[in-house]
């Protein structure tokens, strides 16, 4: 065959090539206008799952057919904004819901024997419909997703892969004017709004879809840490075990950051109207019960309470059993028998004419206790708020006795203990008072450079707050900032009014890491904008669990 031969049959065959992509880029295009043009805003879920069947085309990721999906949904909800507001300095709990959300009202709150009831948020682009799937984050900062939910192969564990929770990534918008104080989203660029700065791909540029973990930190069966329900809680990890832990599954993993917490507090402010969770949908944080075995038994994989004891536990939950007296859960004594022991039942059984509540338990070998055997509540096993029913927000047994895990926008979170990241870090400084310290606040775009320390790779973000006090601090209202970073602007609230949950200030110099959300005991303190400003990365506790990061962890420039 002559050079003039080959290179005729070459360009032949490029235009067969070309010619095969437009053909395969007009069926997406077109198959994609097909579904697009039956969405109503109440149908998402139904049509998602008839488009995803149909949408495998020209070999493209399933991560490039979602964010395909997200643009559906944004066009669907093109000049739609969900949009709260309250008057300026107003200590009132509620938002008033105006424009595209005026008349959608708040969402439904569950537990576990509540009977779900459509509305907007199983279906709306904006602040409603998500998908979780299985998947690993990507050098270019995107996912590899394996399998979304509803798929063959998909694993609500996390043992094949994290699970993250997928949504259209938003648009915000944040003002004021003489009288009140606005806070707005948008599917779509309107006049005013921006990109959130964790949904900015490394190229710059506003990415499709924003993911956030599913579930708080468990490892997996190869010491990974992972997002998954059914696991253990991985407390008493430091920050800096969890980020090494996160790289066993995927080099470019990284931790919780403030854009996740902003986005699960944005999510509930826009879902529920209320500026917090506190007293509506409490979480995790009234669970505080340290009591003595009622009877001493030997080789058994229970502890017998009192009755009037046992009414205080729930099943699922889980306890640490100890031969130490001391309420500290951090003492090695409080939990040398089991740890995060879940308890599996209960049942009465009668010994020598006395009743007692046996609560059987899920521990690998028989147990010994004593007389002096304590048992202690301990934060719960990741994956309870399945029990909910669809995709509700809420929380199992009640959403106001103050014991359970809950879930916001498909993500499960004040499970007692906090969740830690590494980004951002603060600088903490003492002032000449003693009593007071300054805060300055440094971020880190790229979770392959988190670390224990303010490195070369830790920005400031200007953000600097001066004379916090040691101790609890009530906040009022958090720096407006278009970065990841969640920090109070002003303090002096109460448990009552602004943020229901409080900030504790630290009493030491040095880099501190967030940990978020609270914990088994912190009572009215805990909530959504509790956090302790105290702790250190190298620090590991009880009462804190490493997270994996959402989309934010890999995040790109904003543009000037």
């Amino acid at each position: 065959m002559s050079d003039q031969t080959v290179e005729v049959t070459i360009k032949h065959l490029n235009r067969i090539a070309d010619s095969l992509e437009d053909l395969t880029a007009l069926k997406i295009s077109k198959n994609d206008a097909l579904y697009a043009a039956m969405l109503d805003g109440t149908n998402t879920e139904r049509i998602f799952r008839l488009w995803w069947d149909q949408s495998e085309a020209g070999g493209q990721s399933k991560y490039t057919r979602l964010s395909r999906f997200a643009r559906m949904l944004a066009a669907a909800y093109n000049g739609q904004k969900y949009t709260i507001r309250k008057p300026i300095g107003a200590s009132a709990d509620l938002f008033t819901p105006i424009d595209d959300l005026a008349d959608l009202g708040a969402a439904q709150l569950c537990t576990e024997a509540t009977a779900p009831v459509a509305g907007w948020e199983d279906n709306s682009a904006i602040c409603g419909w998500y998908v979780r799937a299985n998947a690993y984050r990507l050098a270019d900062g995107t996912m590899e997703i394996l399998y979304v939910e509803g798929e063959n192969g998909f694993d609500i564990t996390g043992e094949l892969a994290p699970v993250y929770t997928f949504a259209p990534a938003l648009y915000k918008r944040e003002w004021e004017d003489t009288e009140h104080e606005y806070k707005s989203f948008s599917a779509t660029a309107l006049g005013g709004y921006d990109m959130q700065d964790r949904d900015i791909g490394l190229d710059g540029k506003k990415r499709d879809l924003t993911w956030t973990p599913s579930f708080p930190g468990t490892l997996n069966s190869s010491g990974g840490l992972t997002s998954g329900a059914g696991g253990k809680p991985a407390n008493r990890m430091s920050a800096n075990a969890g980020i090494t832990n996160a790289r066993k599954v995927s080099a470019y993993e990284g931790l919780w950051n403030d854009g996740d917490q902003a986005y699960v507090l944005d999510m509930w402010q826009m879902r529920h109207h209320r500026t917090e969770n506190s007293g509506v949908c409490e979480g995790c944080n009234f669970y505080n019960y340290t009591y003595l075995v009622a009877l001493p038994e030997t080789g058994v994989k229970r502890v017998l309470l009192t009755a009037a004891q046992a009414a205080n536990l729930q099943v699922g939950s889980n306890i640490m059993i100890g031969t130490n007296a001391s309420t500290d859960r951090n003492v090695a004594s409080s939990y040398s028998i089991a740890d995060n022991a879940t308890i599996l039942s209960k049942e009465t059984v009668t010994i020598d004419g006395t009743d007692y509540v046996a609560l059987n338990l899920d521990v690998a070998e028989e147990i010994d206790t004593t007389e002096t055997t304590q048992i202690m509540t301990a934060p719960w096993n990741t994956g309870t708020t399945e029990a909910l029913p669809d995709h509700k927000d809420g929380a199992c047994h009640s959403l106001t006795a103050g014991q359970n895990p809950i879930r916001v926008m498909g993500i499960e979170i004040i499970h007692g203990c906090c969740d830690i990241g590494l980004d951002p870090l603060y600088n903490v400084t003492k002032n000449e008072d003693n009593t007071t310290f300054d805060y300055e606040v440094f971020e880190c775009r790229n979770a392959t450079h988190l670390a224990g320390s303010i490195t070369a790779n830790y920005k400031s973000t200007g953000i600097i707050r001066r004379k916090i006090a040691s101790g609890w601090n009530w906040v009022k209202s958090y720096v407006k900032t278009k970065l990841s970073v969640l920090f109070p602007e002003m303090l002096g609230g109460s448990s009552t009014t602004y943020y229901k949950s409080a900030v504790y200030g630290s009493a030491s110099a040095g880099v501190r890491c967030p940990w978020r959300s609270g914990l088994l005991d912190s009572a009215t303190h805990g909530g959504l904008s509790y956090e302790p400003l105290y702790n250190a990365p190298s620090y590991a506790s009880c009462n804190g669990s490493p997270r994996l990061g959402g989309s934010g962890a890999m995040r790109g420039e904003r543009a000037a």
